[in-house]
């Protein structure tokens, strides 16, 4: 098997096909399929003997509202689409499942369509599954079907790599693969070990009631000293077809000594109570990070409210346009490169799901493609350091030279740059409307004027005192950007407040234009006429009007979009300008959004002192966090592509669910990850 061209893709598997159409890999020698009748031995090893779907129909929902599997080797996702079938036949609409699967070698989309042609009974959901499969890579691929209350994230890499990403809960394990005896590397300590700890990972009031089961094909001696040196109670049961024995079990937190949570995750990644149940919600901000929140609780059964005296999209996610797009760091590992790139996947199908296909006639989205161009030297360079360092998928972005560019914008170019053909521009409004229509969400158009917990309650709880009144919640997001350090005065939040204003043309006498173009300023296709460019980029500075010599910074910016549009670049320019817009955008130091609980931040500091002295020695204690009280905030320029990967995630934390990403990257996005930053750095204020 070759290497992959980049560390960041994945190899696809090199595959022959048997007379009778099954896939056989040729690196490992051995069909993926069971050679008697693959879909009835996935039923019998997987479904039956963990329990499914009986388990589901006695499943204490009530309490734990999400039912989580994980696999190792996805293959042709053929134990997926059964579990997916059998899921909508179980005869109720309570709880939510969530699949995840580790795969090393991804087939392409073409190899999955002809090995699952095999099972036309499952084909409308294979159809499903091959609208929405992901690049070949390397990390997570979170998949979501809202309507039938499943989700999947496939982890493309190595079950070495995957598993200690994974956040848990397991509550059923799919051990697939490939034969021990052929593909050993899988079949090792690192797996045994990963499975003790996602699986012991249950909320402790559910003990006995939710534990998790295991069932794999194999009987080899190696898999069941491994599943027993795990904590599974396992045996040996009869096989399928031609395999006279397969292993069974069930995971015991009792079984060899345990070490409490914070032991095996940094305890800042551990919410500090886990409430029974789906829990009442309130998410304080309308905007783009606060719609996709409530929609991604909603859609779990959620009740919620959104509080925000302006209404919906009133601020800067109010804009008429904006770019679907990302900027990617040169670095092949940068973590603000990997998070885009999930989020960025993740966001396309979301805007198809809301929003229709993103073709020319529709009104809130295009995805006529993004052309960040090399407007000048700086750029130039930055863009060839990310060439040279990372092959990427041409489906996801291609470096394009003048002549390419020239016809993508359908005007002259004398430089190229970077295109990505799937992005584009959005409406902010238009789908912060769409999210927020949904029967378990409600719209109040008060100002919260602060939080407090509500004292003595056994379960989190918060009142928010509003305008006009006092609401109750069992959670409560923050999501108002900047504004949260006002109404969170306590917590660590170094954010940047960034004014930005958009310049509006008349379209009627500028360029024709087939894309969006980047430079310093971004420029979509026109809209009803008008053409949005900006937006410009004023730090420390609260001027809620428009200004002049604003629109004449955007206007000078166009000079980076070619000779047709470098002559609008002056007076001309400013004569084109019908009217703009003033937004305020909010980023963090290292431009990555703030995503998760909020840490009580003078008990934390008091908590993990110790680290101030040894920063690799993280002292095994709880982490002290405000409970139900959660952040989704610094998003910048770029919310069309994060908020709406962020709100699923606050949704899985919410809800007691396995995280859509893995565990690096929950805690780049950690809101107490400055706090920490600057305790090791002794950098806190002293009044702390």
């Amino acid at each position: 098997m070759p290497e992959p061209s980049s560390p960041a893709v994945l190899a696809h598997p090199e595959l022959s096909w048997r007379a009778d159409g099954q896939p056989v890999s040729e690196q490992f020698n051995d069909p993926y399929f069971s050679v008697d009748n693959g879909l009835e031995e996935s039923r019998h090893v997987f479904l039956q003997h963990n329990g499914l779907p009986h388990r589901w129909q006695h499943w204490p929902w009530a309490q734990q509202p999400v039912f989580c599997i994980v696999e190792t080797g996805f293959g042709t996702g053929l134990n997926f689409l059964l579990t997916w079938d059998s899921w909508l036949k179980r005869g109720h609409n309570d709880g939510w499942l969530h699949f995840t699967s580790v795969e090393k070698y991804p087939l392409t989309r073409e190899q999955l369509q002809q090995a699952l042609a095999l099972w036309p009974g499952l084909q409308a959901l294979s159809e499903r599954l091959q609208q929405q499969w992901p690049l070949p890579l390397r990390g997570a691929h979170h998949l979501h079907w809202p309507e039938e209350r499943i989700s999947l994230t496939l982890w493309f890499d190595d079950v070495a790599n995957a598993l200690p990403q994974q956040s848990g809960p397991v509550h059923a394990w799919y051990l697939d693969g490939f034969a021990p005896a052929r593909n050993p590397d899988m079949w090792n300590d690192d797996l045994f070990v990963a499975m003790r700890r996602l699986s012991q990972r249950q909320p402790q009031q559910y003990d006995g009631s939710v534990s998790a089961t295991v069932a794999t094909f194999t009987a080899a001696g190696l898999v069941r000293r491994g599943l027993l040196g795990a904590g599974f109670d396992v045996k040996r049961v009869p096989g399928f077809g031609r395999k006279r024995e397969m292993l069974a079990g069930v995971f015991n937190r009792r079984c060899g000594p345990e070490q409490p949570p914070h032991y095996l995750h940094k305890p800042w990644l551990l919410p500090t109570s886990s409430p029974a149940g789906l829990p009442k919600v309130a998410v304080i901000g309308a905007g783009l990070a606060g719609a996709c929140t409530a929609r991604a609780l909603a859609e779990r059964g959620c009740q919620v409210q959104v509080l925000d005296p302006a209404g919906i999209a009133n601020g800067a996610s109010g804009n008429p346009q904006g770019g679907l797009y990302i900027k990617l760091a040169a670095g092949d590992d940068a973590m603000h490169t990997a998070f885009y790139l999930a989020a960025y996947q993740y966001a396309l199908p979301f805007m198809q799901r809301f929003l229709g296909p993103g073709t020319a006639d529709n009104p809130y989205w295009q995805q006529c493609g993004v052309l960040q161009l090399a407007y000048d030297d700086k750029e130039a360079s930055r863009q060839q350091k990310f060439t040279a360092s990372q092959t990427l998928p041409a489906a996801l972005v291609q470096p394009v030279d003048a002549a390419q560019a020239s016809a993508l914008a359908g005007s002259p170019q004398p430089q190229g740059g970077l295109f990505f053909p799937a992005a584009g521009w959005v409406s902010p409004a238009d789908l912060c409307r769409q999210l927020l229509q949904h029967p378990a969400i409600a719209v109040i158009e008060q100002a919260v004027t602060h939080l407090l917990p509500v004292a003595g309650a056994e379960e989190p709880g918060w009142q928010v005192h509003t305008s006009a009144g006092v609401l109750t919640a069992n959670q409560v997001v923050v999501a108002t950007a900047y504004e949260a350090t006002a109404l969170l005065p306590q917590a660590y939040l170094p954010l940047k407040r960034i004014r930005g204003q958009l310049s509006y043309l008349d379209a009627t006498q500028t360029p024709a234009l087939n894309t969006v173009l980047c430079g310093r300023s971004y420029l979509p296709p026109p809209r009803d006429g008008r053409q949005c460019l900006g937006a410009t980029y004023n730090l420390r500075d609260d001027e809620p009007a428009l200004r002049e010599q604003d629109h004449l910074t955007n206007v000078q910016h166009l000079a980076d979009f070619g000779p047709s549009w470098a002559a609008l670049a002056g007076e001309t320019g400013m004569n084109r300008v019908t009217g703009g817009r003033v937004g305020f955008r909010c980023t963090a130091p290292d431009y990555l959004p703030l995503v998760g609980a909020v840490p009580d931040t003078r008990a934390f500091a008091a908590t993990f002192a110790p680290l101030v002295r040894n920063a690799k020695k993280i002292p095994p204690l709880t982490a002290p966090q405000l409970p139900g009280l959660w952040l989704n905030v610094g998003h910048g320029s770029r919310g069309l592509a994060s908020a709406p990967l962020c709100g699923e995630m606050l949704a899985a934390m919410i809800c007691n669910d396995a995280l859509p990403v893995g565990n690096e990257m929950a805690e780049a996005l950690w809101p107490g990850r400055f706090l920490l930053r600057d305790m090791v750095r002794r950098k806190l204020p002293e009044n702390l």
